[in-house]
């Protein structure tokens, strides 16, 4: 089963993984793949209520993390790609959830492309990104958003 694995920073993260795996091998896996720590992760799984993975021995599958149980339907198809163009013409990519709101979003950018919020403006579809959520403004996998930055003056 695939399980998406969200970082503090707002990435995302695909990892396969057996039901029968313990929450220690996981935490290997994460090392492995996203040069994490192993003692620096805390695992916390999201299924309507928030559930710490504390014990390393325990299978995912004691805490409800099965194919058809734990798992969300097709969470892990939500995260789409989409990208970023800048004032310069150079483009990130970014995985997103279509539900993750403008506000997230340009926090990401903020801290990703070193632009402050409060210079930004997010255009798609020639509108302005303001508040809302992304899907709001019909953002979908491998769209374009235009980064522009706000002129000064007075």
């Amino acid at each position: 089963m695939d399980l998406t694995i969200s970082l503090m920073n707002g990435s995302s993260h695909i990892l396969s993984v057996r039901p029968h795996h313990t929450v220690g091998s996981l935490k290997i896996l994460i090392q492995q793949n996203l040069g994490i720590a192993c003692e620096s992760q805390k695992l916390v799984f999201e299924n309507g209520r928030s559930i710490t993975l504390n014990n390393d021995s325990a299978t995912l599958e004691s805490y409800g993390l099965c194919r058809g149980q734990g798992e969300p339907a097709g969470d892990h198809t939500a995260i789409i790609q989409v990208f970023l163009k800048n004032e310069n013409g150079v483009s990130s990519t970014y995985d997103i959830k279509p539900d993750e709101t403008v506000s997230h979003f340009k926090s990401r950018v903020e801290e990703r492309e070193r632009v402050p919020v409060s210079q930004q403006r997010l255009i798609h579809e020639s509108r302005e990104m303001n508040e809302g959520k992304l899907s709001d403004y019909n953002v979908r996998a491998h769209s374009t958003i235009f980064q522009t930055l706000r002129l000064r003056g007075g």
